[in-house]
C-alpha cells in the first residue's frame, strides 16, 4: 500500500470512529426521554463536573457504572495503573491549533478553548476520538473522597468580615435556597447567595469561595465561556476554591476535608491546572486576607451582617446595577 493509501486508510478509520461515536451519542440523547436515563446521566455528571454533556452521555452509554474517568497518563499521575486488557471508553477531544500552526496539536482533553496562562487562544478545528478509563479499571492507592459538607462553627467574625468585603464590591449578600449548589453569584443583579441549611463552617467557606469568583474577575475573564465551556468553568472553580481555602485557613478554619476532593474533581488530578492558577490565587487570597486583618471587629461590620441575615423583604433597598 502506498503512502497516499495509508493516509487515506487512516482518514477513513478516523471518520468511522467519529461516525460510531456520533451514533452512540444520538442514541444516548434519545434515551434521555426516559426518567431512568435522565437520573443516570445526572449521577454520571455529578462525578465528572469538567466533562461536556456530550462526553458525559458517551461515558454513560458505554460504562453505566462509571464513577470517575481519566486518560491513561492522568491515572498514572494519580498513582494508579490501568489494568492490562481493559477496554477504554471512547469520548471526543478537541483538535486545537495555535493560530500560526498548520497541524493540530495532540490534545488529551475533553473540552478546551483557552489554555490557562498561554495568552493567545487556540483554534478548534474538529474533534478526535480518545479513550479514558473508569476508576474500576485501575489499580492503586485510593483517591480522595467526594467533598463532604463542613460541620461545626466558623471563626469569630469571619462571616461578618467577608460579608463587608462582598458589600464593598457592590453585591448584596443573601441566605436561602441555592438549588443544587452551596452558593452562587448572580453578576447581573449583583447578588451573592449562600444556602441557609448548612453549618457555620460550610457557610463561611462557601462565602469565601463566591468572593473568590468576584475578586478573581471571573465575570469578565470568562464571561459567557463560564457556562458554555466546562474547561473555563473548571479553571474558575479551581481558582475560587483555592482562594477560599487559603483565606479561611489563614483565619483559623481548616477546609481541606472539603477543598481537596473538590479541587481533585475539577482538576481531574492534573497538576497543570492547579499550577496555572497559582499566581492569581495567591495574589487574590493575600489581598483578601490583608483586608480581613485590617477590618477589626467593628460594630458597623457586625451590624451590616445582621441586616444581611434578615429576610429580603425587611432589608433596606439598595441600588442594583443593570
Amino acid at each position: 500500500m502506498t503512502s497516499a493509501d495509508d493516509t487515506a486508510a487512516r482518514g477513513q478509520r478516523r471518520r468511522d470512529q467519529l461516525t460510531d461515536i456520533h451514533e452512540r451519542l444520538t442514541a444516548a440523547v434519545a434515551d434521555l426521554a426516559s426518567s431512568d436515563a435522565w437520573q443516570h446521566m445526572l449521577r454520571i455528571a455529578a462525578h465528572m463536573p469538567s466533562y461536556s454533556l456530550n462526553n458525559i452521555l458517551l461515558v454513560a452509554v458505554q460504562r453505566p457504572d462509571a464513577t470517575a474517568v481519566a486518560g491513561y497518563r492522568a491515572w498514572r499521575t494519580a498513582g494508579r495503573q490501568v489494568r492490562k486488557g481493559e477496554k477504554g471508553i471512547a469520548i471526543l477531544a478537541p483538535c486545537l491549533y495555535k493560530p500560526d500552526q498548520a497541524q493540530a496539536e495532540p490534545v488529551d482533553r475533553t473540552t478546551a478553548e483557552v489554555e490557562p496562562g498561554a495568552g493567545a487562544p487556540q483554534v478548534l478545528r474538529g474533534f478526535r476520538v480518545v479513550h479514558v478509563f473508569d476508576l474500576s479499571q485501575t489499580d492503586g492507592p485510593d483517591l480522595p473522597d467526594d467533598p463532604h459538607l463542613l460541620t461545626g462553627p466558623a471563626p469569630d467574625d469571619l462571616w461578618e468580615r467577608l460579608a463587608q468585603l462582598v458589600h464593598d464590591d457592590g453585591f448584596t449578600l443573601e441566605r436561602g435556597d441555592c438549588h443544587s449548589a452551596n452558593g452562587y453569584t448572580d453578576y447581573r443583579n449583583r447578588i451573592l447567595r449562600v444556602r441557609d441549611d448548612v453549618e457555620a463552617a460550610q457557610a463561611v467557606k462557601t462565602l469565601a469561595h463566591e468572593l473568590g469568583h468576584i475578586r478573581a474577575d471571573h465575570e469578565n475573564r470568562f464571561a459567557d465561556q463560564y457556562r458554555t465551556s466546562p474547561r473555563c468553568r473548571g479553571q474558575a472553580e479551581i481558582e475560587a476554591e483555592s482562594i477560599a481555602h487559603l483565606v479561611t485557613n489563614s483565619a483559623g478554619l481548616d477546609t481541606r476535608a472539603y477543598s481537596v476532593p473538590y479541587l481533585t474533581g475539577w482538576s481531574g488530578n492534573d497538576p497543570t491546572a492547579l499550577r496555572a492558577a497559582a499566581a492569581r490565587v495567591l495574589d487574590v487570597a493575600a489581598r483578601i486576607s490583608e483586608q480581613l486583618d485590617g477590618q477589626g471587629p467593628a460594630a458597623q461590620v457586625v451590624a451590616f451582617a445582621a441586616a444581611e441575615r434578615r429576610p429580603a423583604a425587611q432589608r433596606p433597598l439598595r441600588a442594583i446595577a443593570p
